[in-house]
């Protein structure tokens, strides 16, 4: 079967599927930063996504797929900055290539941290990592969990937060370590 080097197997569109998937909480939260306004950022996030699409036979398979899409993000976002001017704030160019470059250092934190939070969530006695898993399922409240265990939703607002504060210093030490290592 013979491919020009603009036709992209059903397999590497499969792949870029699945890496523009895996992508969107870290593009949304890169284009957030540079734009300040969630519905802002939702539609640049949209158009990111077709422009990603729509060039996937630009991206060299191997190489960094988040750096490619930010900053395909980060000129959707130039090239739109006239359609969201409704905030009073405006960033010139410099000043936003300069977030852009923040936010993309930041997101490269991204997955370090994710592992880490699996990590330390394994570390957990039992009944704190399901007190924990459950409050954040979507629609659960406090106030729901307390009602099902029988106790204040104080008492469980406190085991939340002492179970957060666990988390956050497990999280800390596991960076820490492999900074080290």
């Amino acid at each position: 079967m013979n491919h020009d080097k603009n036709q992209i197997s059903d397999d590497d569109s499969e792949e870029h599927v699945r890496l523009i998937a895996q992508a969107q909480l870290r593009l949304h939260a890169y284009i957030l930063a540079l734009v300040g306004r969630p519905s802002d950022a939702d539609d640049l996030l949209q158009e990111t996504n077709v422009i990603l699409w729509r060039k996937r036979h630009t991206f060299q398979p191997g190489t960094n797929f988040y750096a490619w899409a930010f900053k395909i993000a980060q000129m959707q976002v130039l090239a739109n900055r006239s359609k969201y001017h409704r905030s009073k704030i405006q960033f010139d160019a410099d000043l936003l290539n300069q977030i852009a470059d923040i936010a993309h250092e930041e997101s490269e934190h991204y997955n370090q941290r994710a592992d880490a939070l699996l990590t330390c969530l394994k570390k957990l006695p039992e009944e704190q990592r399901q007190l924990i898993t459950r409050r954040y399922q979507p629609d659960v409240a406090v106030q729901s969990l307390a009602a099902e265990m029988g106790k204040t939703a104080n008492a469980v607002s406190e085991a939340l937060r002492r179970i957060r504060e666990t988390l956050r210093q497990c999280i800390e030490r596991t960076l820490a370590s492999k900074a080290h290592s």
